[in-house]
């Protein structure tokens, strides 16, 4: 994507493109009372704040008391929903000819030659559309590690996408030999090198919440859970929607073409709005 600033400078396209930057506008609600507004979008959730060396209620007066869960959008009658979409934050925009070493991006977000490379560019910003366009389809991060870190993103792309280019598989990747042999499978799937057990504990059931797809090993295996939007605050707990097998066929296609290991040959964002999902 390219963009102007005030003064007609051409910048390139990196704004940022994480869920939590895609808002919707909300209509309908100025000039109500408080009440009113509450009885729409559900009263607000607090999380207390407590500090490891104080009492439950800190003194501290550089940190809030407590925080407020989001609003569950989910729960709200749609007539207060407008069509219309916002991205936002451009704090991470950079001249076309200028760009940084760096994006300070989310790690579910980061493509590959942001993490091995740390090269940025117009590409980056379609390998994190990929990802969001995932999220806000299933409610689940496509690549959503444990471990903060970016061998456990790496770890996560391998599994689901193969094995990464060289010389990213055999050099680059420092931490790869620890987690996967040299040669790919039979099936062209990258073999952990790490020997797993599974550990039975007396008394311990292990659950699994059915949106996680455990153990997938490609694009449609992830979509296979469908669409979850598991909740521990809302009005109406979990919600979940099947997605039909035409469209994780058709999904999958997009995602494929926009989470391509190569930057140059992810699909352009031209290209892309032709790409027969958008027309299901």
């Amino acid at each position: 994507m390219h963009y102007f600033n005030r003064s007609g400078r051409k910048l390139t396209g990196y704004i940022d493109i994480t869920p939590n930057n895609v808002l919707q506008h909300v209509s309908g609600l100025d000039g109500m009372a408080e009440d009113k507004v509450l009885q729409i979008i559900g009263t607000p959730v607090r999380n207390p704040i407590v500090c490891r060396d104080s009492a439950p209620r800190h003194e501290r007066l550089t940190a809030p008391q407590y925080l407020v869960y989001p609003v569950q959008w989910q729960d709200v009658n749609r007539e207060y929903l407008t069509e219309e979409p916002c991205l936002i934050d451009f704090g991470e925009s950079f001249e076309t000819m200028q760009p940084p070493q760096d994006l300070g991006t989310p790690g579910p977000y980061r493509s590959p030659e942001l993490i091995l490379d740390r090269a940025a560019g117009i590409n980056s910003d379609l390998w994190a559309l990929g990802c969001t366009l995932f999220e806000i389809r299933t409610g689940r991060k496509l690549f959503g590690a444990f471990d903060d870190d970016d061998d456990s993103y790496l770890d996560d792309m391998v599994q689901v996408l193969g094995q990464l280019p060289e010389p990213w598989w055999s050099t680059t990747w420092t931490q790869r030999r620890r987690l996967y042999k040299d040669e790919p499978d039979a099936k062209g799937l990258a073999v952990s090198a790490v020997e797993t057990e599974e550990v039975h504990i007396p008394g311990v059931i292990r659950v699994i919440h059915p949106s996680v797809a455990e153990g997938a090993q490609s694009l449609r295996d992830m979509l296979a859970p469908g669409l979850w939007y598991p909740s521990s605050h809302g009005r109406n707990g979990d919600r979940h929607r099947p997605i039909a097998p035409e469209e994780i066929e058709v999904f999958a296609d997009l995602l494929g073409r926009l989470l391509e290991y190569v930057p140059a040959e992810r699909i352009t964002a031209k290209d892309l709005l032709e790409h027969e999902w958008f027309r299901l």
